[in-house]
């Protein structure tokens, strides 16, 4: 693939709108689809709902029954164009980056991983173990008619050797450079408080408001300071990229002796990325009550993003969210109930051939394993014990991370042209693991 033609095909992928809610997402996959149909590739679309698309594809290697998978998804979060820099749905190119919804999460990578799948099967190459190229829906709000969907329509991704997904990049901190490959990620633990209270005019204030009672419920929880937990992976990676450096005024050896100092913990309360590898966090985004000024409502309520500690438990979790919230606000649960938080064992044949490779393009810079503060599919995947690592690689800076999710997403034209040279070659060394 030239860089021209990449570059074209990216811009056009981020032109289709898969914002979920709704999702839609359909013509994105008829559009990787298209791709492979032209090569001759063997590939399946199943439609969980309507305008609801997977993408399943195979290259038949000596063996089928443990294949490896390249997994992504097409939906993106929703974008409002009034907030932006540019259209978030045009694909525009400006000072060398390209803008839109989806350009890190995770619509470049999914190209990336389709280019570098057919360049396997143009070149001819035999894989030890079947390749197969999963493109899914449905993974903003949970995967159920994605990922989900389809290890229950293909039995054989029940039985992937490996899946390699969205969840690290190279990371480029002032003059330090390091990479992150996830291996396990927080659990997702949204949910929201709604009070009841009496109506009225605004102008007689009562005690029975039921947006008084949701802000001071809401002032409690986002007021509250979770226990700092030492997670292995998070201290594996912590340790790695921290070590030798100069915090505030002490050198930093490990993190245990780490957090005995005031200055560290200070240092943590200014870093969110950090912070969020060591303890639950809780983040207010929606706030819903009242329709007219002058009035007072019955209803409020307020919806919380929260992510927790492999290590706990939900159920632990929500009794203390409601003895912290108080008993004039309810706490309702969004989403499922989850177990076990899996984990991906890191000293393995692919994370070394993922090591490799990053230090073969990269030089010799840290590879450390990384937990997610962000869930993803690959969730479904340890769970059934199958090793699975999230890694694109592009080098990003915090700034551009923090992005993702936020206004103005963007990816360099550089880390587009990169991350399809590093996929391919990341898979030319993956298709030949016995």
């Amino acid at each position: 693939m030239d860089p021209e033609s990449l570059l074209s095909h990216a811009r056009g992928f981020l032109c289709l709108n898969s914002a979920n809610p709704p999702g839609q997402e359909e013509d994105s996959i008829l559009f990787l689809e298209s791709f492979l149909k032209k090569e001759g590739i063997e590939c399946e679309v199943f439609s969980p709902a309507p305008k609801r698309a997977n993408l399943f594809a195979r290259i038949r290697g000596k063996r089928s029954d443990m294949p490896l998978v390249l997994l992504s998804h097409v939906d993106t979060v929703p974008a409002r164009p009034e907030e932006w820099e540019v259209d978030p749905f045009k694909g525009e190119i400006k000072d060398g980056y390209l803008y839109g919804r989806g350009a890190l999460d995770m619509k470049v990578q999914t190209l990336c991983q389709l280019f570098a799948f057919i360049d396997i099967f143009r070149e001819g190459l035999i894989p030890e173990r079947d390749v197969i190229y999963l493109a899914t829906c449905d993974e903003e709000t949970g995967g159920k008619l994605g990922v989900k969907f389809m290890l229950e329509k293909k039995e054989v991704l029940r039985n992937a050797d490996f899946v390699l997904s969205e969840g690290g990049f190279i990371v480029e901190e002032g003059n330090i450079t390091h990479a992150q490959i996830s291996v396990t990620e927080k659990k997702v633990s949204q949910f929201y408080i709604k009070a009841r209270g009496r109506g009225g005019h605004g102008s007689t204030p009562h005690k029975d408001n039921p947006n008084e009672k949701v802000i001071e419920a809401a002032h409690r929880l986002i007021s509250y300071k979770w226990p700092i937990k030492l997670y292995p992976v998070a201290v594996r990676y912590i340790d790695g990229i921290m070590k030798g450096k100069v915090i505030n005024d002490f050198l930093y050896s490990n993190l245990k002796s780490a957090l005995r100092k005031k200055s560290f913990l200070s240092f943590l309360e200014e870093n969110p990325t950090i912070n969020a590898l060591l303890r639950n966090t809780v983040t207010c985004t929606i706030l819903k009550g009242g329709e007219k000024i002058n009035m007072i409502p019955v209803e409020a309520q307020a919806a919380f993003d929260a992510r927790i500690l492999p290590s706990d438990r939900q159920d632990k979790f929500y009794n203390r969210i409601r003895r912290i919230a108080g008993k004039e606000v309810e706490v309702i649960p969004v989403g499922e109930s989850l177990g076990k938080s899996y984990y991906s064992n890191y000293k393995t044949k692919y994370f070394k051939v993922l090591e490799e490779e990053i230090k073969r393009s990269f030089g010799p810079i840290q590879v450390l394993p990384y937990m997610t503060t962000g869930a993803t599919d690959l969730r479904y995947f340890r769970s059934l014990g199958i090793p699975a690592y999230g890694f694109f690689p592009i080098v990003l800076t915090k700034d551009e991370i923090m992005r993702m999710h936020g206004v103005n997403e963007r990816i360099s034209i550089e880390n587009v042209l990169r991350g399809y040279e590093g996929t391919r070659n990341i898979l030319k060394a993956l298709i030949t693991v016995i």
